[in-house]
């Protein structure tokens, strides 16, 4: 795993890891450990550097009056791919940004400033971590004002992992389409995902990479406005920082594809609207996305109507490659991108109901699409 992936692989888990060498003058500003350098995390919206073991390592760190220690979640193990045994207990102070009650006084990340609306993974205070994403609830960010708090954590402990989508965190960009489209939500959720719609209006806010660090991916869907360049670039450096996106477009046979290819400026890869929208069906090519179950062979062709196609700058063209195809044309481009993933489809029919449930194909395609973006990620957690 490269190193800046791994770090926001942890960042999803347990984004700040307490503990800074307090002699060093002050680190950078940072929302997530992504923006840091390789040896600094994000605590408290500053890059620090953690200390080589110190409270919480090994059963250090003295009891307090109610028993318990003052260390916080602290790595025994600072290697390539930032894991080691994390051992969570009570210390003085709150910690920003990672969902647990550190200071065991009942609430979760109290006076740390948030985004109202956005959203957090979060456990219940007194339960123990778990490297299982299932184990984990959500807690939104509340408020009227530019910044919020956090409110209640709901939804914790609803398995253990073996749900077929794993819990994994998707935000779904854009409004549904019509009819059976509206239900791929709901259908995202009956496999496991946390599914959260967000930018369903024409009003939406500034596109903000705090919402974007409550995902493990993003899907793109019926997009409602023009993107600016500054959210185009914040979008593409979530991405490069190890971020997982897929973008569908389609809906309106490529009508206000403008608006995806507003957002896509600074990613790279992109539509081809001046050669209009074609039919398929797609057949797709070799690739992760695109294999059977077993993984021995390719799945059959997928539903593709009124679709774009995908263009991909030279570049990139060596590590984003076709991974769907109408005869000579390619519609769908999937590949690595910095320490992300990216993948462009140029329809939207495969988020119908009447495609995916009717199709083995789609279902399988998805499952595919999903856990590529966004792989399993382990940690392991002291007794």
């Amino acid at each position: 795993m490269k190193p800046y992936a791994a770090a926001r692989a942890l960042a999803l888990t347990l984004v700040a890891i307490v503990g800074c060498d307090c002699d060093d003058d002050p680190g950078d500003e940072c929302v997530s450990t992504t923006e840091c350098p390789l040896d600094q995390v994000c605590v408290d919206g500053t890059c620090q550097r953690p200390i080589d073991g110190g409270p919480g390592v090994d059963g250090g760190g003295g009891e307090d009056d109610a028993g318990t220690t003052d260390g916080g979640p602290i790595p025994t193990d600072m290697g390539s791919d930032l894991g080691g045994c994390v051992s969570v207990e009570c210390r003085a102070t709150e910690d920003c940004f990672d969902g647990l009650d550190n200071d065991c006084d009942d609430t979760i990340d109290e006076g740390c400033s948030c985004l109202p609306g956005s959203t957090s993974r979060c456990l219940p205070p007194g339960t123990t971590p778990s490297s299982s994403l299932c184990a984990w609830g959500e807690m939104a960010c509340v408020g009227a004002a530019e910044f919020g708090e956090w409110d209640e954590c709901t939804g914790a402990g609803m398995g253990m992992g073996d749900e077929l989508y794993g819990c994994r965190r998707i935000g779904i960009m854009g409004a549904p389409g019509a009819l059976a489209s509206s239900n791929f939500q709901a259908w995202l959720e009956t496999q496991g995902a946390i599914a959260t719609r967000f930018h369903q209006t024409s009003d939406a806010a500034e596109l903000q990479r705090a919402e974007l660090e409550t995902f493990d991916l993003v899907v793109v869907d019926w997009l409602q406005r023009l993107y600016t360049e500054a959210e185009a670039e914040t979008l593409a450096q979530w991405v490069n920082d190890g971020g997982g996106l897929m973008v569908m477009t389609g809906h309106d046979s490529g009508a206000t594809a403008d608006r995806h290819v507003s957002l896509l400026t600074a990613l790279g890869p992109t539509y081809d609207l001046p050669a209009g929208p074609l039919n398929g069906p797609a057949v797709l090519v070799s690739h992760p996305t695109t294999m059977n179950m077993d993984g021995t062979d390719v799945l059959p062709p997928i539903t593709f109507n009124g679709g774009l196609r995908t263009v991909v700058p030279d570049e990139l063209s060596a590590t984003i490659v076709p991974m769907a195809m109408i005869g000579d044309q390619v519609v769908g481009v999937a590949g690595p991108l910095g320490d992300g993933q990216v993948l462009l489809f140029g329809d939207e029919w495969i988020e119908f109901d009447s495609e995916w449930s009717t199709m083995p194909a789609i279902p399988q395609f998805w499952l595919n699409v999903v856990t590529w973006l966004a792989p399993d990620t382990t940690l392991d957690f002291c007794e």
